[in-house]
């Protein structure tokens, strides 16, 4: 009888123990679950605030993106597009592609 008392405590025991390291596995994989998805947010963030920056210099201020520059950029997009989102990413960095990779001539002059 004393047997069977001993057994079914250790028995709730157990269960109780099993119970809370399966919550606090969960809760563990949650934080770290929270932390991931805040760290990918910020990344996309950097990386869309990069692609853009380029854009402005490259596209709206210089005309041209010399070679290292645009592999850069493409370096970017790349991390930035398997992240998950694009939107108008995208069509900048369709008009970054289309930048010819070395300085216009005659810049600033009109054609005679």
């Amino acid at each position: 009888m004393i047997e069977q008392s001993l057994d079914a405590a250790l028995n709730s025991i157990i269960n109780v123990i099993s119970g809370c390291v399966i919550t606090l596995l969960i809760t563990m994989y949650r934080q770290k679950k929270k932390q991931n998805d805040a760290l990918k947010v910020g990344l996309q963030a950097l990386l869309r605030d990069r692609i853009i920056q380029a854009y402005n210099h490259y596209v709206q201020d210089r005309g041209w993106i010399p070679i290292y520059a645009k592999e850069s950029i493409d370096a970017c997009y790349r991390s930035y597009e398997a992240l998950g989102d694009n939107g108008v990413i995208d069509n900048l960095m369709q008009q970054i592609n289309e930048l010819q990779n070395y300085p216009p001539k005659n810049r600033g002059e009109e054609d005679a």
